[in-house]
């Protein structure tokens, strides 16, 4: 095995949860550098009606990224598994499908995105001011989409085999160049968000360039040979299987984060702006507790592929000890100082704008905990093979949350529609958790039999 590639089944689960983790939270952190340099920059140059232009589009670019997740997961539970049962020719079956699976749903988007960006824009009542430059934004993201798509399979395919410090080079590497670019293209050339989004597009194709170098040259054991390429039909069948539901789930979320903006986007441009740069914040801050969901799940995936489910147990223990820091430094730092670090997007003489931001912050980052805790038994649930109960919660997060926005914006002000994101986290923790105590682990003997031996190092 690689010196970079980490062994999930041995060690204190809390020490080696931590050596996996961070570098997927400082990697998960600067993918976040791609939008919020594109934010600062059009915020900072161009003007208030490009930075919101901006904001409208990420309910529907979700809808794309979720669709990403969906393969990624399937493709990342299914490799974890094969690592840790020391399957290594599967493990290459994997990587010589996700060439095929990236092809094809490459093309698939780039058509659906660019023929329907302008009419999705319109469903959602994005204002007339920002609606030609979301529109460009949209097309010029749909258009560049293999970037996403092949880094975000290939970095989840080195991560499963426990190497998560390469992700993170690709990472640092596109996410530099994505700020010289943004510069040249916005500062010289004039493009606006086309120039960003292009910007955006090309770092993304580098940094996916780079993990499949890192697959052949650094994971040769894992890299696929001529007859790993192409449809493997069990292969699909899993990734199917185990992603499809989680697509499904995350899309249906999207599609309430759609309906979500648009009530947004009902109070006009000045609300769209002032969430658009608060939502940049709240979601560098979540990507730590989603780090934490991702860390669990291919530590969960490895160790029932190596039939160790008492470390599962005490990897997710582990799991809310990352997850409390996380929270407590992350949250404070955002419901104390956000209306100073919201300023990075848009100017202080702005200050309508500046309130709405710091509204939201404050409804919701006193609820970080718990929707860290909801990230770690749904993802711990899905890296142990278990996809109905997770999207229940992802659908009782949904059904709670656009419920919640309804019924507030309906009967209130802007300002507490906001409360609908912590509801969604409660409701949807309540229902994994209770699963997860209640029920299974006496479901699967499979989970209750530990065949290895067993191992206390952290009890």
């Amino acid at each position: 095995m690689s010196k970079t590639n980490k062994d999930l089944t041995h060690g204190n689960p809390l020490k080696v949860l931590t050596a996996f983790y961070i570098p997927m939270l400082i990697g998960n952190i600067v993918q976040q550098f791609y939008s919020m340099a594109d934010s600062i920059i059009i915020g900072q140059f161009v003007g208030k009606g490009p930075f919101a232009a901006i904001g409208a589009t990420m309910p529907v670019l979700n809808i794309m990224i979720v669709v990403i997740i969906g393969f990624t997961m399937g493709l990342s539970i299914c490799t974890a598994r094969y690592v840790g049962a020391k399957n290594t020719q599967k493990v290459r079956d994997i990587v010589g499908t996700a060439f095929f699976i990236a092809a094809v749903l490459a093309a698939a988007l780039m058509v659906l995105g660019i023929s329907f960006a302008k009419p999705v824009l319109q469903m959602i009542h994005t204002p007339e001011d920002i609606l030609e430059d979301a529109k460009t934004y949209l097309v010029y993201n749909f258009a560049t989409c293999i970037g996403p798509i092949a880094y975000n399979m290939f970095s989840n395919i080195l991560r499963s085999t426990g190497d998560s410090r390469n992700p993170l080079a690709a990472l640092i590497i596109s996410s530099v160049l994505n700020i010289l670019l943004d510069l040249v293209f916005v500062l010289a050339f004039h493009w606006g968000v086309a120039g960003v989004a292009i910007a955006t597009g090309i770092s993304q194709i580098v940094s996916a360039v780079y993990c499949v170098w890192v697959l052949h040259h650094r994971n040769t054991e894992y890299w696929c040979r001529k007859e790993n390429l192409g449809f493997h039909r069990d292969i699909i069948l899993d990734v199917l299987k185990f992603g499809m539901p989680v697509a499904a789930s995350r899309l249906f979320t999207s599609l309430g984060a759609v309906y979500i903006q648009s009530l947004i986007n009902s109070y006009g441009s000045t609300v769209v702006a002032g969430y658009t740069a608060a939502s940049k914040l709240d979601q560098l801050a979540l990507y730590s507790l989603i780090s934490i969901g991702s860390a669990i799940s291919t530590y969960s995936g490895q160790n029932i592929g190596a039939r160790k489910p008492q470390r599962v147990k005490q990897g997710i223990r582990a799991s809310w000890i990352l997850c409390a820091a996380s929270s407590i430094l992350f949250g404070g730092l955002l419901f104390f100082s956000g209306g100073s670090m919201v300023r990075l997007f848009i100017s202080g003489e702005q200050k309508e704008t500046i309130e709405v931001a710091v509204s939201f912050l404050k409804a919701v980052t006193p609820f970080y905990l718990i929707g860290g805790g909801m990230y770690i038994y749904m993802e711990a649930m899905r890296g142990l093979g278990e996809v109905v109960i997770p999207m229940a919660g992802s659908f009782t997060e949904l059904i709670a949350k656009v419920a919640a926005a309804f019924i507030l914006s309906r009967q209130f002000s802007y300002q507490t529609l906001w409360f609908a994101w912590p509801i969604g986290w409660i409701l949807s923790f309540a229902v994994l958790a209770v699963y997860y105590y209640a029920f299974l682990w006496k479901k699967s003997s499979l989970l209750l039999t530990d065949d290895s031996e067993k191992d206390s190092s952290f009890e």
